[in-house]
């Protein structure tokens, strides 16, 4: 967390060497180039302090080195990673979450296809949500036919 902390502008160890090496090194980055990498941003943010159009998040940061990724290859993959890192623990407490309230002792009996379906309708209920249901039945019925059984 002190490697994420680092690569935030507003933190008081922005770009310090020692804490961005922790988050590189669970990363397996390159140290070597990560260190000329950092003295040239340092560098170039001075430049663009004294215009004013420093970036102030660590989401602004990683926008503002999408431009020189080619340059700055190792630090903008750091904060791509810290950028996305709460996002994608967060999503995967919520799908465990979901399959509990799911999958309770009297639904254990369902396959898992069945299973997989529900949890994602579940997780994404948002633009579950938003879908015509009547327009996937309409479709349903155009591509299955008539399903009846005829009985002599």
């Amino acid at each position: 967390m002190q490697g994420v902390q680092a690569l935030n502008p507003s933190s008081q160890t922005f770009l310090k060497d020692e804490a961005v090496f922790l988050l590189a090194t669970a990363y397996d980055s390159n140290i070597e180039n990560l260190k000329h990498e950092l003295h040239q941003v340092r560098v170039l943010l001075e430049k663009k302090k004294r215009k004013k159009e420093c970036p102030t998040t660590l989401m602004e940061m990683t926008q503002w080195l999408d431009q020189y990724q080619d340059v700055f290859c190792e630090l903008f993959r750091l904060c791509k990673i810290a950028v996305v890192l709460p996002v994608s623990s967060a999503s995967c407490e919520r799908s465990f979450s979901t399959l509990r309230v799911i999958k309770t002792y009297l639904r254990s009996v369902m396959t898992e296809t069945r299973l997989s379906s529900l949890a994602v309708l579940s997780i994404e209920s948002k633009r579950t949500k938003s879908l015509d249901l009547d327009q996937f039945v309409k479709r349903f019925a155009m591509q299955h036919g008539n399903r009846r059984i005829k009985l002599i």
